[in-house]
């Protein structure tokens, strides 16, 4: 395993490359080596991608730059390396390989360098690496990262976009006056509302607002613009065109007149700003009778209602607020009120007040409150702020509402979710809500995880139906079967699972919602992964085929050796020499149980048959071979029959015999893989050849050879019994090794 604490240079020279498309480090040609030689002395991230699969060699400060896919990256393909922009890099390699070559600037990206997507931009410069032929047979890329120069640019573009945003939407009016005539360089919104939405810029005020001569703005401006000094008026009348051709009328408002100032100090321009409060004027007293009249209104409500000014200090409160909470009135002005919540919860009651007061949004949050006879009941509290017609902020009214019942019966169904998704899970159910309206779906989180899909809300169904197997899709809703409510209400069928593309069996049921009019509106379902299921089933079907076929390949061997073993034999030897061809059997069966009856080890058979004569007398020697299942049963019965012949007649019914077992592989002159295995005595008896030809030399000679499809020959030398076995290797992919 390669270590990201290693340079890469080292860890180039440490990788195999020969498990890759480049082959051995050793056979790379100068044309290669000179490319990652390149990029290991350069220091900004450089990569190369090798052939079509872009196997990936890079520098130092490219591992910097991929985080945690290094060193995983390193010999990988690039689309292994980066799925997440596999198209991309696909549509790179086929342009640079074809002798192409390309840039981009500030391309935005979305990696998972440390395991989660983060949104990045990059400048990118790929070209081809020749070989000696002018071919090419990779890619060059220089990496270079601009998130941050990227942001800067935004934030900066954002700022001076809000700036001026500020300035057109400010709610006061300003303008920008410039020289000693006062030319007006720039009006807001505000100002130009002022004045009838005038074009007044780049003319002196006094050919702009010829009527304001004779009332003492003109002589304002000279002022400050000759003193230096600034001037503030509040509440001053001005009348005012709302039109060129229109009569003036009379406003109020409030501006400051400040001198602007070059970085000499002398002053060049003024900057005007105010506000038109002529309509704050005339609504004031229509203020104080909406005032009287909320009380009225407030003191009717059953909801505890209470007021408060700009600055946040509570003030009032209605009669309710004091009957639920024993107290008189301005026992709970200003910040006495704090006194009614929870203790546990004052401290964020009193942090959201304060940010709502700040910032004159809206004020929401749940408490507790005490009652007059001390118990505490939650109650949801919500306030906003009544601004004047100039925007200003004139007064907060809020209520609190009590919500006991509500927060109880909302812990009662959270509670119930909680359980119900938790009994879901552990049982791997997944639900769905299909909107009919959009056709969309909003699933649970196993939804996703059972579909190999990222929880970005709801998905189309279609998009769904899409990682259905095209063999299974008859067995699905469709968008009209949807409609018309006659989709199939169980269904079972397979998906490939977008994330990792593997078949999964999904077993689903649904149950339409109707809408009043009748038509199916919603579907709800339920969906189960079962595919262990499946596979389960599957597999006892064929469990109990191969078990049925096992059993009827053993009862014919068994009924194959007890008929030959009992005839022409008494019934004692008969007995003795069946039970031991039938412990041989069993333990041949044994070894083929540990590997399911696919194969077993030539060694490991011998031994098993071996175990109950003088195993110290008998040598072992051989390469690893495996045998099918009717070669090991073969080979068994006859080292049994070997064995049991030559501890009664041959070298092991001596204390100074022997029996070498021997094995050996070779190829033939045809190409053919051989098996030649040997059991040859020495150090017993002179031994002579018997007679007649009993079952256990048939075993051998017939049985065994035809097993292994090859020759058996038994030497019967006065020096010891030699038995030799000649036969192609066992084939353990041929359907022949089934055990007849």
């Amino acid at each position: 395993m390669l270590s990201n604490d290693v340079d890469l240079k080292t860890l180039i020279g440490a990788f195999d490359w020969s498990s890759t498309s480049l082959g051995p480090k050793t056979d790379w040609p100068a044309h290669i080596r000179s490319a990652v030689a390149l990029i290991l002395h350069a220091k900004i991230p450089m990569v190369t991608l090798w052939g079509q699969e872009g196997i990936m060699i890079y520098n130092d400060a490219y591992a910097e730059f991929a985080l945690k896919r290094h060193p995983a990256s390193l010999g990988a393909p690039v689309r292994e390396a980066w799925p997440e922009v596999a198209e991309f890099n696909d549509g790179i390699l086929k342009t640079v390989l074809a002798g192409g070559s390309t840039s981009f600037k500030d391309q935005e990206f979305s990696l998972l360098r440390k395991g989660i997507a983060e949104q990045l931009w990059l400048d990118l410069d790929y070209s081809p690496v020749i070989d000696d032929a002018g071919s090419p047979i990779g890619v060059f890329a220089i990496v270079t990262e601009t998130t941050a120069k990227v942001k800067a640019e935004r934030r900066l573009a954002a700022e001076r976009d809000r700036l001026r945003q500020m300035f057109e939407q400010a709610p006061g009016f300003i303008a920008v006056l410039d020289g000693a005539n006062h030319r007006f360089e720039i009006t807001n919104a505000a100002y130009r509302q002022l004045i009838g939405h005038r074009d007044v810029v780049g003319l002196p005020v006094r050919n702009a607002l010829p009527e304001l001569v004779g009332q003492g703005f003109y002589e304002l401006l000279d002022n400050v613009y000759n003193t230096g000094e600034s001037f503030i008026g509040s509440a001053m009348p001005v009348l005012l065109k709302r039109s060129s051709d229109a009569t003036a009328v009379e406003r109020f408002v409030d501006f400051i007149f400040q001198p602007m100032r070059d970085a000499d100090g002398y002053v060049g321009g003024i900057f005007v700003q105010g506000t038109d409060i002529t309509e704050r004027i005339a609504t004031e007293r229509a203020l104080q009778v909406s005032e009287r009249q909320f009380r009225t209104f407030a003191e009717a409500m059953p909801n505890h209602v209470w007021s408060a000014g700009p600055d946040g200090q509570l003030d009032w409160f209605n009669d309710r607020v004091y009957e639920y909470s024993g107290t008189a009135r301005g026992d709970l002005d200003h910040g006495a009120w704090v006194r009614l919540l929870h203790p546990e919860d004052v401290a964020e009651a009193v942090e959201v007040w304060g940010e709502a007061v700040a910032t004159g949004e809206s004020y929401e949050i749940e408490f507790r409150l005490r009652r007059a006879d001390g118990t505490w009941r939650w109650h949801l509290s919500r306030a906003e702020m009544l601004r004047d017609e100039d925007g200003e902020p004139h007064r907060w009214v809020g209520t609190n509402t009590d919500i006991e019942d509500q927060k109880r019966d909302r812990q009662q169904l959270q509670d119930s979710e909680r359980r119900l998704r938790l009994s879901q899970q552990a049982a791997g159910i997944a639900s769905i809500e299909i909107d009919l309206a959009t056709d969309c779906i909003l699933a649970s989180d196993s939804f996703w995880t059972m579909f190999g899909l990222a929880n970005e809300g709801p998905v189309s169904a279609k998009d769904i139906e899409a990682l259905v197997v095209p063999e299974d899709r008859h067995l699905i809703s469709t968008a009209q079967s949807r409609l018309t409510g006659t989709a199939a209400l169980d269904a079972t069928y397979r998906i490939k699972r977008a994330s990792t593309d593997d078949i999964r069996w999904i077993a689903r049921h649904i149950e339409v919602l109707r809408g009043q009019d009748g038509a199916p509106a919603k579907i709800y379902g339920a969906l189960r992964d079962v595919t262990h299921e499946k596979l389960a089933e599957e597999r006892q079907i064929m469990l109990t085929h191969e078990l049925e076929h096992r059993i009827k390949n053993i009862l014919a061997t068994v009924s194959a050796i007890a008929s030959q073993t009992l005839r022409n034999t008494d019934i004692e030897t008969g007995r003795n020499t069946l039970s031991e061809r039938f412990q041989a059997l069993g333990k041949a069966h044994s070894l083929l149980s540990n590997t399911h009856w696919t194969s077993a080890v030539l060694a490991d058979v011998v031994r098993v048959a071996t175990v109950p004569l003088p195993v110290a007398r008998i040598d072992l020697a051989g390469p690893f071979v495996q045998l099918g299942p009717k070669q090991a049963l073969s080979l068994a019965l006859a080292v049994n029959e070997l064995g049991t012949n030559s501890l009664k007649y041959g070298a092991l019914s001596v204390p100074e015999g022997r029996v070498n077992i021997a094995w050996s592989r070779s190829v033939s002159g045809d190409g053919e893989e051989q098996l030649r295995w040997s059991w040859t005595e020495s150090g017993g008896p002179e031994v002579t050849a018997p007679t007649r030809r009993g079952f256990g030399r048939v075993l051998i000679e017939q049985v065994l050879a035809g097993d292994f499809n090859g020759t058996v020959r038994i030497q019967f030398d006065t020096s010891g019994v030699e038995c030799v076995l000649e036969a192609p290797m066992p084939d353990l992919t041929s359907d022949e090794q089934d055990i007849k």
